[in-house]
């Protein structure tokens, strides 16, 4: 896992390519404009547990991913490989910037969540007042829609 010092160019191609339009309302909107193929689905109501938070990460195992781009909004944003299993809840002390860095769930519990590979062929945008989340490219769209009774989801 490593800290992205510059993450404008991501949060950049959020907001002009996949349109990204945050607002803090449970009032169905469009937030973001993925490209096809995607999926929505709806969350369950109570977050992710430890075993669940793994079998999504093992999604991007998977697909032979070995660098996902992970962004908090307004927070700290990553680069990891999925293969380091980063635990649920995950924090550390940054002694240099004297604050806690925490990384981000693959379930939305606070902020909007947002995991993509460097090409963008694939994606999971987290939307945490609508619960729900936008699922890019075939292959984990695939792994999603196969373990939804596992990860309690339901398409929108």
């Amino acid at each position: 896992m490593q800290l992205l010092s510059d993450d404008n160019k991501l949060w950049d191609l959020m907001y002009g390519k996949y349109g990204f339009n945050p607002q803090c309302t449970k009032v169905p909107y469009n937030w973001i404009q993925p490209p096809s193929p995607f999926v929505t689905f709806i969350l369950p109501q109570a977050c992710w547990n430890e075993e669940q938070e793994k079998l999504v990460n093992s999604f991007f195992v998977n697909l032979e991913q070995d660098e996902i781009n992970a962004l908090d909004w307004q927070h700290d944003c990553f680069t990891y490989d999925p293969k380091e299993e980063i635990p649920l809840h995950y924090s550390y002390r940054d002694d240099e910037r004297q604050c806690s860095v925490y990384f981000p769930s693959y379930y939305p519990d606070g902020d909007y969540y947002f995991f993509f590979d460097p090409e963008l062929k694939y994606g999971l945008f987290g939307h945490p007042w609508l619960g729900e989340i936008v699922v890019t490219g075939e292959g984990l769209i695939k792994q999603f829609e196969n373990n939804s009774a596992l990860l309690e989801i339901s398409l929108k």
